[in-house]
């Protein structure tokens, strides 16, 4: 990879600039979006709203000169099928780039694009849907949050809430959440037939290699949440489906599926991505990172859950009810039985102790 120079990027890096000291200074302010790329953080970004995704991002180097990453070909695109409601697969997208609105967030710093769907499917089955992209102020943590919210009187199913990610180009499987041998050793030949696998192990994270690409890791989830995904097959061996099947909301309520994307932005910086002569070296260790990163995404708080006023409606990350019935405790062998008898017993010798001490009294008058 070389690193690359386009026509335009100073202009979108203005324009990019000129808005985010905008929105900071007024954080309530939401703009919307031109089309173009936004320079934020290490990156230069691409998202795209029909679907709403985030398609790629170039490096930003400090001399302002960009490295084209090819992480991704589209991360984090959203799919909603409920057939029983007129929803057959339906994607959550804008009409149009302004029909975006991005701003960054002044109380966290992180940039966040909303897309409020304009699927005339969804408005018809009396659902709103509101997708958010949020890259995290640091830049190496991309999360994607869709809330569907049922305005009709009565419960509705969703019979799938299906989340896409197609990586750049096919490589490996550098590691995954409960990585065992005995399942699948890593770094592993991607293929769409690793699904089965992944679901073996309980996978809730993956992490991709290219040696050409920056690698990129995808956070599905915590474990035993109330809604449990599971990886299908997505019938290319560098993109990775995640469905949520059965999603159920009652009348009023809202429900939101928050998953992330993640990289090592930093590291390529730093070990000059494009220019170093070890470039292999380089990715490997940036997949070692990613994995190393993993261990943050345990549960959703901190600044991962920036932004979001109920993590409780967040499904796929709040622990799944406990319905089983605790049992009854048992009465030690000095139970209550036993307090009631040495109570009894003491209310008898105070009788017996007040009857002794009338009888004296009418002894002495």
């Amino acid at each position: 990879m070389s690193r690359s120079s386009r026509a335009g990027v100073l202009t979108a890096t203005a324009l990019s600039v000129a808005v985010a000291a905008t929105f900071t200074a007024s954080p309530a302010f939401a703009a919307p979006w031109d089309g173009n790329e936004v320079v934020f953080g290490p990156g230069e970004w691409e998202p795209y709203s029909s679907s709403f995704m985030m398609e790629d991002v170039y490096l930003y180097f400090p001399d302002t000169s960009t490295e084209y990453v090819d992480i991704w070909d589209g991360a984090g695109e959203t799919f909603i099928d409920a057939p029983g409601l007129g929803i057959t697969d339906e994607a959550v997208e804008c009409d149009s780039d302004s029909d975006v609105d991005v701003e960054t967030d002044a109380g966290t710093g992180d940039l966040v694009f909303t897309c409020e769907q304009t699927n005339a499917s969804f408005g018809t089955a009396g659902l709103e849907v509101v997708a958010e992209m949020r890259i995290l102020a640091g830049g190496e943590i991309v999360r994607f949050m869709t809330t569907i919210t049922n305005t009709t009187g009565g419960e509705v199913t969703l019979d799938e809430v299906r989340i896409e990610t197609d990586f750049g180009t096919s490589d490996q499987l550098w590691d995954y959440d409960n990585q065992s041998d005995g399942i699948l050793a890593v770094p592993a030949p991607e293929d769409s037939g690793n699904y089965a696998q992944l679901n073996t192990a309980e996978a809730l994270w993956i992490v991709h290699y290219n040696d050409s690409d920056a690698p990129g890791g995808l956070v599905m989830g915590a474990a035993d949440s109330e809604a449990a995904g599971q990886w299908v097959d997505s019938g290319s061996s560098d993109q990775y489906h995640y469905s949520f099947p059965s999603l159920t909301i009652p009348a009023g309520e809202a429900r939101s599926i928050v998953t992330f994307a993640t990289w090592d932005p930093q590291g390529l910086i730093d070990g000059e991505l494009g220019d170093t002569s070890d470039e292999e070296a380089l990715l490997m260790s940036s997949a070692d990172q990613v994995v190393a990163d993993m261990a943050a995404f345990d549960s959703l708080d901190g600044v991962l859950a920036n932004g979001i006023t109920d993590t409780s409606t967040v499904v796929n990350w709040v622990p799944a009810a406990d319905d089983t019935t605790p049992e009854e405790p048992e009465l030690a062998e000095t139970g209550a039985a036993d307090v009631v008898g040495v109570a009894l017993g003491a209310l008898g010798l105070l009788a017996v102790g007040l009857v002794f001490a009338l009888r004296r009294r009418s002894l002495r008058a």
